[in-house]
């Protein structure tokens, strides 16, 4: 049965949010403040909202929101103390945003705003970002092209310095980027095409910063053609590093490579959707390293659940957990205890335990609802 209670009207005024509540007591070494992004537009959503969610009991209490056009994807920052975000927006207004937050206080200042392209037609919906503390990517889909912003003033000001269009490699094809990720040595920046089904690989200039002229991004290269019509989207690096695995959105599939210097050797593929419904999403791992979990939507929304060979970094289903509808993205505590699911049609976080020797999942019932949910950060 779920378990619902309202906030205080000071806090409802924030935003239309209710939040499950365990009856077990909390510790204050187990709160995590857990991030949320949503899309406004067509929704009551203010934008992106602060939770405190505690990792020991799966309990969740709504601290504030601010007001930003739809921020599908964001990241935190410490050192200082900033949320970037994209606005993803096909009309000419794709951005990234730079939102100051004190950690003390638990507030956010006044976001800054930068377009991701010069022209109003050049970097629609960007839907990832990534940030090293000097430089900060969007990967833009419609528009099929990354934006790269040198990070200035304290974190605060964002400078667009390099915009990189992709064209189709194909007759039939059309670009479209959705992730950009660095590689674990942090020499390279690997790019999703889910439109040309490849991935690019870019050097990361050290030597690059807001005051010179070098540019953070150089030499293209294609590291991966994967099949025709498969849809490279998002992927993540094993804890050993020496592994990636790769979900494709329209092929359902998941790849893994062995990862060395830059280059990304496949050794496995396995279908990971149960029907052919082509919306896989999200893909992460446990914090452990031992599994492997991806998100499917458009039909038998869920997460399919993987055990990993630590030895040869292959991977074997052991598990379907059904969820919320549309499960854009999700996310892990740190002690691997949790796993909330955004469920964005549904409007809902679902908090699922985890069980650490088998991997799979329980819905503990502890829904957080909130409008359109499509991104979740943790941090300390």
């Amino acid at each position: 049965m779920k378990k619902n209670i309202f906030l205080s009207s000071l806090i409802l005024l924030v935003a239309p949010v209710s939040v499950g509540c365990a009856t077990t007591a909390e510790t204050s070494t187990d709160e995590l403040s857990m991030l949320v992004g949503t899309y406004t537009v067509g929704s009551s959503s203010d934008g992106i909202y602060l939770f405190h969610f505690n990792q020991l009991t799966g309990n969740a209490r709504l601290v504030t929101s601010t007001k930003i056009g739809n921020p599908s994807f964001l990241t935190y920052t410490r050192h200082p103390d900033f949320i970037y975000s994209v606005s993803e927006f096909s009309n000419g207004q794709a951005a990234a945003n730079a939102t100051p937050f004190d950690a003390t206080t638990e507030t956010f200042g006044s976001t800054r705003t930068a377009l991701a392209s010069t022209t109003t037609s050049g970097a629609e919906d960007p839907c990832n970002i990534w940030t090293n503390g000097r430089f900060l990517v969007t990967a833009n889909y419609t528009g099929g092209s990354l934006s790269a912003f040198a990070i200035s003033d304290g974190g605060a000001t964002l400078k667009l310095r390099q915009f990189i269009r992709f064209q189709k490699l194909l007759d039939n094809s059309v670009s479209h980027i959705h992730c950009a990720r660095p590689t674990p040595d942090g020499k390279y920046l690997l790019v999703t095409d889910l439109g040309n089904d490849c991935i690019y690989r870019f050097t990361i200039n050290s030597d690059a910063t807001a005051d010179n002229a070098t540019p953070f991004l150089s030499d293209r290269r294609i590291v991966y053609n994967g099949p025709q019509g498969w849809g490279p989207r998002h992927f993540v690096f094993s804890s050993d590093n020496q592994f990636m695995y790769l979900i494709n959105e329209l092929g359902g599939t998941i790849v893994v490579f062995r990862y060395v210097n830059g280059n990304l050797l496949p050794v496995q593929h396995v279908l990971a959707e149960e029907v052919p419904a082509h919306g896989s999403a999200d893909i992460h791992l446990s914090p452990d390293g031992h599994f492997l979990y991806a998100s499917h939507r458009l039909q038998n929304d869920g997460i399919s659940i993987y055990r990993i060979n630590k030895a040869n970094g292959l991977i074997r289903k052991v598990g379907y957990q059904r969820t919320a509808r549309h499960p854009r993205n999700f996310a892990l505590t740190p002690n691997g205890r949790f796993l909330l699911v955004a469920g964005r049609d549904d409007n809902c976080i679902e908090v699922y335990r985890r069980n650490r020797r088998t991997g799979l999942l329980q819905n503990i019932h502890q829904n957080i609802s909130l409008p359109k949910p499509v991104c979740i950060d943790f941090f300390k």
